[in-house]
């Protein structure tokens, strides 16, 4: 019988709905702003050398913007913050 309720307990926890994950940002990056850290998931684990990739590449602001699927204004913002170099 104990081990339903042990069960139960970890199935809260991990379900949907569960307090397991934090709803902040991770990230405590001083050089970005609120608005712009909440786009770096789409970059990866490593969202500068990702962003430097994809400038090497060629691709434009909004090219970049268009294949993660985020704001122009943020590719642009990264960019400047980081000082990639490329066609904008």
């Amino acid at each position: 019988m104990t081990d339903k309720h042990i069960n139960l307990d970890i199935m809260q926890l991990l379900g949907p709905g569960g307090q397991s994950m934090p709803c902040q940002i991770p990230y405590k990056r001083a050089e970005l702003t609120y608005e712009t850290q909440k786009y770096m998931h789409a970059l990866g684990p490593t969202p500068k050398r990702c962003l430097e990739a994809l400038a090497d590449l060629g691709l434009s602001n909004p090219e970049i913007a268009r294949y993660l699927k985020i704001p122009k204004g943020i590719v642009k913002d990264l960019r400047e913050v980081w000082h990639i170099d490329g066609e904008s």
